[in-house]
């Protein structure tokens, strides 16, 4: 008995394991909760490899852009309207002309890449229900096992990795351009500020590429995770079938209190028929005819086993007619469903049956 309640209790502790993906569903409604795979660390780095990437596309456009607006300003300096408070207003007018012509389609590219790259990994969603305050994260267990939870783990090993990828980029790449860097201090200024901006355009896009590498690992793992947080278990699979399918016990109630319904409308209509014809026990088949308003007869009502004789018990409490024709009786209730007309084929077999009711409650009335 022990070992039985032992096998129960290992059962149910299986059945409540997450070990099957997730449903449709399920997907579905994790979405419309803002439960998705989605790397910060990727849209991040998408973000700063893109600005780089410009800045090496665009870096000759905006250096000699902005050396004309400083070159402007401070021969303008001097000018008489610099008394009048103008020059302030024409500063101003010149330096936004210059943004709007530089770092604004920058920003506007950059800000492209990480919709982009955002819409890539989770298509298109908006949801405020993330936004919604949930009492359950103030509770201070919930937060010791976050803190505690793979994810925390995994997010220090990614913190670990890229300072160290990082510091390692930034090490290696100075140590190889130090002797270059050394020798601009020997240089014109427009020259060594060529170089030095050259050399740290090298090493973002080497730091930008290897934070994208970062980026990548970190969404293979948020996919993982996120697949692995959405599994269920096969109970509330089972649960989740009820609620589209309906329950299965439910369904099988409703049925069989539709043909018990079925069943009693049945029986009320036995007490209109003209005859019950039998095998005489197994099979009973009510019949009835009112020529006024029938062009055949009509199986009204027709059982098998108990039913059958239910059947027979009205048909003797309203004095309707047995009569015994076992083969008639079969096919009648094989071919005919209740409430259709006998076929062609038997009208002749059923009309003796009628004729002879018929003469017999005549000769019943005449007595």
């Amino acid at each position: 008995m022990a070992m039985m309640e032992y096998l129960k209790f290992d059962l149910q502790l299986f059945a409540e394991e997450k070990t099957e993906p997730a449903t449709p569903r399920r997907r579905r409604k994790a979405r419309e909760e803002g439960q998705v795979a989605k790397s910060m660390d990727l849209v991040s780095s998408v973000a700063i490899l893109t600005g780089v990437l410009l800045l090496f596309a665009m870096g000759f456009f905006l250096f000699s852009t902005l050396k004309q607006f400083f070159v402007w300003e401070l021969s303008h300096l001097s000018d008489d309207v610099n008394f009048r408070g103008q020059w302030i207003w024409r500063a101003s007018a010149r330096g936004l002309a210059v943004y709007l012509k530089t770092w604004f389609p920058l920003a506007i590219l950059s800000a492209l890449g990480v919709v982009l790259i955002s819409f890539a990994q989770v298509g298109f969603l908006i949801t405020p229900k993330p936004l919604v305050p949930k009492l359950n994260r103030l509770n201070p267990v919930s937060g010791l096992k976050k803190v505690l939870s793979l994810r925390s783990l995994v997010e220090l090993i990614k913190g670990l990795l890229k300072a160290t990828l990082l510091a390692s980029v930034l090490y290696f790449g100075l140590k190889k351009s130090l002797e270059t860097l050394l020798l601009t201090m020997q240089m014109p200024l427009s020259g060594g500020l060529g170089i030095l901006s050259k050399t740290i355009l090298n090493l973002s896009l080497k730091m930008a590429i290897a934070l994208f590498a970062i980026a990548i690992f970190d969404y293979a793992y948020q996919k993982w995770e996120f697949e692995r947080s959405i599994k269920m278990s096969r109970q509330e699979i089972k649960e989740e079938f009820k609620q589209l399918e309906g329950d299965p016990q439910l369904k099988r109630r409703i049925r069989q209190r539709q043909r018990e319904l079925a069943r009693r409308r049945m029986m009320a209509e036995v007490k209109k028929a003209d005859v019950v014809i039998t095998n005489p026990t197994r099979i009973a088949v009510a019949i009835l005819y009112d020529k006024k308003i029938m062009d055949a007869p009509v199986v009204i009502a027709k059982g098998l086993g108990v039913v059958a004789g239910k059947i027979r018990e009205e048909a003797i409490k309203y004095d309707i007619p047995l009569v015994q024709r076992p083969p008639l009786a079969w096919t009648l209730y094989n071919n005919v469903e209740i409430g259709e007309k006998i076929p062609e084929e038997l009208y002749k077999a059923v009309a003796e049956i009628l004729v002879f009711v018929y003469r017999l409650k005549h000769k019943i009335a005449n007595v």
